[in-house]
């Protein structure tokens, strides 16, 4: 029986020289999909689909964003932002995931309510969010209702009492379904006006007296109107959160007073998990995905842009790709019951 000659590592020298090909070829990988995707971004242009009008905390987050990450993708594509508003986000999701390229030069920054609009079976809902390709997150999306001070509502009891007028830009979006949701489960009487273009809409009405107060994010009145908290224009009433992020202010959750209307808020509270996200379209390629999620996460850790964001007073609270792929998961794979009260709550209204 013919030997095989061992090598000074101790191996046969066949499954040596496939050892030292295999080491080549792994060498090599990385270098060939570094030169593949420099290639496929080289001389383009990334689109980032904003679903809102210009202004408003998703603006403010993703025009810097989109001024640095271009500079970690290979090849240093231009990115540049394509306002899409509509129909509370949905307008701009749906052209993502059915209208997109699968190339990795169109992405998208869903509002909150993404995961939750579709889980509820919203009829402006044409996308599958379990299809789609989570990038990453900026920072959280702790919202609040404010109320302005000159309509002399402080409590729940209140909210209960009389009606109060609040704005909207569609049902899919959280100006509505936040308030939707309180009539149906804590007894409140919100009156809720749609048809505003946006979050920065619907905050100048309450400043307006269009509409009373409103529900917005706790980053956008922080970074958008503090004066009108330093002033004592405003009453922050409750924050709809899984967590405390504002000083005193109460989580909504802790008003409900049975057990379903308790998971229900906390479904719904959950889209303050998504914040500032990023998603590209069904079908991109896995080393595609992995492009933009190592980009983003550079992003994140960019001195630059990091001291850029702590000029701006801006806040971040990053989540690589994988863990919101698995936030979007969990979200989606809520109880039957839970959901079916939360569309009620919706529907209702």
């Amino acid at each position: 029986m013919r030997q095989e000659i061992k090598t000074h590592r101790g191996l046969p020298r066949r499954a040596a020289l496939a050892a030292s090909a295999f080491l080549a070829l792994a060498q090599a990988t990385p270098r060939a999909a570094a030169q593949s995707a420099e290639q496929d971004f080289r001389n383009k242009t990334i689109r980032v689909i904003v679903p809102t009008a210009v202004g408003g905390d998703r603006a403010l987050y993703a025009l810097p964003f989109i001024a640095y990450f271009g500079r970690h993708v290979p090849g240093n594509p231009r990115v540049v932002p394509v306002f899409m508003p509509g129909a509370g986000g949905a307008v701009g999701m749906n052209y993502l995931y059915g209208a997109s390229a699968p190339d990795g030069l169109t992405i998208g920054t869903p509002l909150a309510p993404v995961v939750v609009a579709q889980a509820t079976g919203d009829s402006q809902v044409s996308y599958d969010v379990s299809k789609m390709n989570w990038i990453g997150r900026i920072v959280d999306a702790t919202r609040v209702f404010f109320v302005w001070n000159r309509v002399g509502v402080r409590t729940l009891d209140d909210l209960r009492k009389r009606e109060v007028i609040v704005g909207s830009s569609g049902r899919s979006s959280e100006t509505y379904i936040n308030p939707a949701v309180m009539n149906a489960r804590l007894g409140t009487k919100f009156r809720i006006v749609t048809g505003y273009s946006g979050v920065a809409a619907v905050n100048l009405a309450a400043e307006r007296g269009e509409s009373e107060g409103s529900f917005t994010t706790w980053n956008d009145v922080w970074n958008n109107h503090a004066d009108w908290l330093r002033d004592k224009k405003i009453t922050v009433m409750f924050q709809i959160a899984l967590a405390k992020k504002v000083g005193d202010v109460p989580l909504l959750v802790d008003a409900a007073g049975d057990p379903l209307a308790r998971s229900v808020i906390e479904f719904m509270s959950s889209s303050s998990q998504m914040g500032q996200a990023y998603v590209g379209p069904p079908g991109m390629s896995p080393e595609i995905v992995s492009v933009l999620r190592a980009a983003f996460d550079a992003t994140m850790k960019d001195p630059e842009y990091v001291e850029a964001m702590r000029k701006a007073n801006l806040e971040l609270n990053p989540m690589n790709g994988a863990d919101l792929a698995a936030v979007v998961a969990k979200t989606i794979a809520a109880p039957k019951q839970v959901i079916d009260a939360y569309q009620a709550a919706v529907a209702a209204q």
